[in-house]
């Protein structure tokens, strides 16, 4: 959930609406030019969560502590939890319950369960753990919120077909894949790219990261990230996308590229991001899968490596 309105207004967005129903899926800190400590972050939460009226409804993720501490103290409307089958939920039962049974290059089938009682079997074309726990919030949302009825929400989840700079293929040259993806923190890494490792398999992984919010080019997430790429092959790690920190508090892309190969990762830290684009034009193989990891424009890699890619054979 974004807690922040525009860069030059240094305040949480999600303050100034007035939800009848909400969904929280996580509470990790994050935007730490805004909120220095995981105290302020949230403090953010708090408020929001008691906005919902007593007349409302907050669709809460049990398996996360922070989620479900923030709830516990601060809620006023009815709560309904969800969860993933096997997760820690922390003592809440939850009402919305998703057990996956399929993941495929087709994206994943799963059972759905409200209040324990199967609601049947169901479909998602976009993969990854984190998609089906956002599917699960949302179906619980507008079903338990707003009335929708089960049989009509099946159908239109399986239509769903995922959003712009999320998993985005932007591209298929030589036979392989390019996606685009906002994911930035560690955690958001990570679940991408295990995403991409189930829809692609044994295919050979390219993670191209560039660390450019404040939370990405600082240290306080050093040793995550260092664990965020377990699914990829090769990591690319592009320049910082602030100039303006000092040393001693920069994400250090040099440790982080030794740490990486010292969990058996391809590693390197580039100087630009051309050199990144001829990198890749040299080395990206048939049926390779390259994900573009940036929270913004990220040097208009894009299109470069789109074109490179489609004018060089690999060697």
């Amino acid at each position: 959930m974004n807690t922040t309105r525009r860069f030059f207004e240094k305040s949480a967005k999600f303050l100034h609406y007035r939800p009848d129903v909400a969904i929280l899926t996580s509470i990790e800190h994050d935007h730490v030019d805004v909120y220095p400590s995981l105290q302020s972050y949230r403090e953010a939460f708090q408020k929001f969560v008691a906005l919902v009226p007593e007349s409302g409804l907050i669709v809460a993720n049990a398996a996360d502590a922070e989620v479900v501490r923030v709830v516990d103290e601060h809620a006023r409307a009815e709560v309904a939890w969800f969860a993933l089958e096997g997760e820690d939920t922390h003592g809440k039962p939850p009402h919305w319950l998703a057990a996956p049974a399929q993941s495929d290059a087709e994206g994943t089938r799963f059972d759905l369960y409200a209040a324990g009682v199967s609601c049947g079997r169901m479909a998602l074309t976009v993969p990854g753990r984190h998609n089906l726990k956002n599917a699960l919030a949302a179906l619980g949302a507008v079903a338990q919120g707003y009335g929708a009825r089960i049989a009509d929400i099946g159908p239109a989840l399986a239509r769903f077909e995922g959003v712009r700079r999320r998993q985005d293929l932007i591209g298929t040259p030589r036979a392989g894949f390019v996606y685009d993806d906002f994911a930035h923190h560690p955690t958001a890494v990570h679940e991408t790219l295990s995403a991409l490792r189930g829809r692609h398999g044994q295919a050979k992984l390219f993670a191209v990261f560039e660390p450019r919010s404040a939370t990405a080019c600082r240290r306080m997430h050093q040793a995550d990230y260092a664990r965020a790429f377990d699914s990829a092959d090769e990591v690319l790690l592009a320049p910082l996308g602030r100039s303006n920190l000092a040393p001693e508090e920069a994400l250090d892309l040099g440790v982080l590229a030794q740490d990486l190969n010292a969990r058996g990762k391809a590693a390197r830290a580039f100087d630009d991001i051309d050199t990144i684009v001829d990198y890749l034009a040299l080395n990206v193989a048939p049926g390779s899968v390259v994900a573009l990891l940036s929270n913004g424009a990220f040097g208009g890699i894009h299109a470069k490596l789109l074109a490179r890619l489609g004018a060089i054979k690999p060697g």
